[in-house]
């Protein structure tokens, strides 16, 4: 009875063995043809997609054609552009035409020169211009010394100030000399193969000790009577300069002319001889004209100031380094990084784009600042912003020099790197001239339908245009653009990058 039980239990074992063996055999082959099927249609979508893909990258950016047409418009025989269209935020690429190939910049290269200053030194970077003595006696020094740190936009206002603070700390009498250090720079001129270099005013000197961009304002103001010499004065005054003027007033309203020879005196300074004419009814005219030493120049200015406040200046100006000896007695703080790329950018400054690159070479890699330093901390930069250094070559960092070639991905990636780094983006942002409204866009894009749509940054040589920068299309997208156009015959100055700009923000940037 046992083992019949037995064997049924076993016989029922089996056949439930069977059964489990059936359906879960069947639920495998079910699920094996489930998931072949599913795994196939995965296969498709994927191919989809990657020949989409294909199809997409072959045909280019979505907008492509658009841009092939204005660019066929707009271009004349023997030019040839480098132009790049992103989404803000996205970075997608919506529009370009050789977008990798570097060419002459122009003064858009300030916009890796800010970026990088702005990123590497930051907005509330200072520059400090310092005053030191030796020999205190009472209210009198032995020497005074006056040492830079390459503040670009020193300017007579802070000189006046700079004044005061010393008077403030009651001396009245320099028994020695005024000595001017401006170590913190190697001294420089600008790279121009444009012209030769004279005395205007963005042929200025690079010095780690300047005043009002290294230059003079010289105006001359016509005589109440025909056949008097004319006035003419400096501003600032300056024992830095021996004036001799041979300006004459003549009749009617003849517009002043006159010319200026610079020759250096045995001292260091600078004798200016003027000479020219202006009509009796004429309005005064002004020029400014660069100094050849900068540092010598603030100090011999200094030391009118100082005369005017009643302080005795012994000695003269000589130039020198500031001793371990000597105490600080002044610290004259800059505006902040962010107001000096502020001006560098509105008014496309070279002067300050390059005592900013100085700036960088110095505190990057070591006194003294040099213009070689100073690139290659922007070559680093551009790295880090994942540019390749087949895009670019660099010269100087105003983009005077035509040695400067960048293509305009390079400024595309620069730009869309700084807007997004919120550190120093807005800062950046702000920098950038308003069309319509200021900087070197007032008198551009003034109309309606452009009027403060874009914020960018121009540049303009013989036979080059460019124009970088941001602005919102019609369809209210906002862009990341960099339009760089270059003529194989620079004879003169183009406008193709505005005409270009204007047509893509016409475009019907509509999702595509």
């Amino acid at each position: 009875m046992v083992t019949e039980m037995n064997s049924t239990r076993y016989f029922v074992s089996a056949i439930q063995m069977a059964e489990s063996f059936y359906w879960g055999h069947n639920l495998l082959v079910r699920s094996k043809t489930f998931i072949c099927n599913n795994l196939f249609c995965l296969i498709i979508i994927f191919l989809f997609v990657w020949w989409s893909t294909i199809l997409a990258d072959a045909q280019g950016p979505p907008f492509n054609k658009e841009l092939t047409s204005i660019v066929e418009n707009e271009l004349q025989s023997g030019m040839v552009a480098s132009i790049q269209v992103a989404e803000l935020g996205s970075g997608k690429i919506l529009m370009e035409t050789n977008p990798d190939l570097p060419l002459v910049p122009a003064s858009t290269l300030k916009i890796i020169t800010s970026a990088c200053a702005l990123s590497y030194l930051g907005p509330d970077y200072i520059y400090r211009t310092n005053v030191y003595a030796d020999g205190w006696n009472g209210s009198s020094v032995k020497s005074l010394y006056v040492k830079g740190a390459g503040d670009p936009h020193f300017v007579t206002e802070d000189l006046f100030l700079l004044t005061r603070m010393i008077a403030d700390k009651g001396l009245v009498e320099v028994r020695g000399s005024i000595i001017v250090d401006d170590s913190f720079f190697e001294p420089g001129k600008p790279v121009d193969e444009n012209e030769e270099l004279g005395t205007r005013a963005y042929h200025a000197p690079y010095s780690a000790l300047s005043l009002n961009f290294n230059s003079v304002k010289v105006s001359a103001i016509a005589s109440s009577r025909v056949g008097q010499a004319a006035r003419v004065i400096l501003d600032p005054a300056s024992q830095y300069f021996e004036l001799r003027s041979n300006v004459m007033t003549v009749e009617g309203s003849r517009p002043c002319q006159f010319d200026i020879n610079k020759t250096s005196t045995p001292e260091g300074k600078e004798l200016l001889a003027i000479s020219g004419s202006i009509g009796v009814d004429s309005q005064s005219r002004s020029r400014y004209v660069n100094v050849s030493n900068p540092s010598l120049y603030f100090g011999y200015t200094l030391k009118e100031f100082l005369q005017r406040e009643g302080i005795k200046i012994q000695g003269n100006v000589v130039p020198g380094r500031v001793p371990d000896s000597a105490t600080l007695i002044c610290d004259y703080p800059s505006k902040p990084m962010s107001s000096i790329i502020y001006w560098l950018n509105k008014f496309s400054n070279n002067f300050m784009a390059e005592q900013v690159c100085l700036t960088l070479g110095a505190t990057a890699l070591g006194v003294p600042g040099t213009r070689e330093k100073g690139l290659e901390v922007l070559k680093r930069y551009l790295l880090k912003c994942g540019v390749s250094d087949s895009q670019f070559s660099l010269s100087d960092a105003s983009g005077l020099s035509r040695g400067n070639k960048v293509s305009a991905s390079t400024l595309v990636k620069v730009l869309l790197t700084s807007v997004g780094d919120f550190n120093y983006g807005p800062e950046y942002l702000s920098s950038f001239a308003v069309s319509g409204v200021d900087g070197t866009l007032k008198e551009k894009f003034s109309d309606a339908n452009m009027r403060r749509k874009i914020r960018a940054k121009t540049g303009t040589l013989r036979g080059v245009s460019a124009l970088a920068g941001f602005g919102v299309s019609k369809t209210g997208r906002i862009l990341v653009f960099s339009v760089l156009v270059n003529s194989s015959k620079p004879k003169g100055f183009l406008d193709q990058a505005e005409k270009i700009a204007r047509s893509i923000f016409n475009v019907n940037f509509e999702k595509k």
